[in-house]
């Protein structure tokens, strides 16, 4: 049987996650009023994005509550991990210079590696954090 990881793990996942919470539904604007039809109003995200978050988000919490009565292994902190990692991720690349061209202009912006180069060493950490709970 796999070593347990102590419960404060689990504890610190959903103290975490709930910060994330806040911040990314304040950020996308989630439970803002749609005043238009669904093809006019496009400075909200769409349903099927509210609900990939909805869905991430609730499965990390429940996932950490899960593995905190089951007594949680190595592979269930690896699995809330890459969700907490993966629910970090929009705040990450609102914070990031963005990667669209401009519209009006044409060119791309000045700051696109710096993004690149971000993402790439995010995720080198987050893969670099799961493979050391599974060691």
């Amino acid at each position: 049987m796999e070593e347990e990881v102590p419960i404060q793990f689990f504890q610190s996942v959903i103290a975490i996650q709930l910060a994330v919470i806040g911040a990314l539904l304040f950020q996308v604007r989630y439970f803002s009023p749609r005043e238009k039809t669904w093809r006019e109003d496009d400075r909200l995200p769409s349903a099927t994005l509210r609900l990939a978050i909805a869905v991430v988000l609730a499965a990390t919490l429940l996932g950490s509550l899960l593995a905190m009565l089951l007594g949680g292994d190595r592979t269930a902190a690896a699995a809330l991990l890459i969700g907490l990692a993966v629910s970090i991720l929009p705040i990450l690349l609102r914070v990031l210079p963005p990667l669209q061209r401009d519209l009006q202009s044409d060119e791309r912006p000045r700051y696109v590696v710096v993004t690149i180069v971000g993402v790439i060493v995010y995720v080198l950490l987050i893969a670099a954090a799961v493979s050391l709970i599974e060691l």
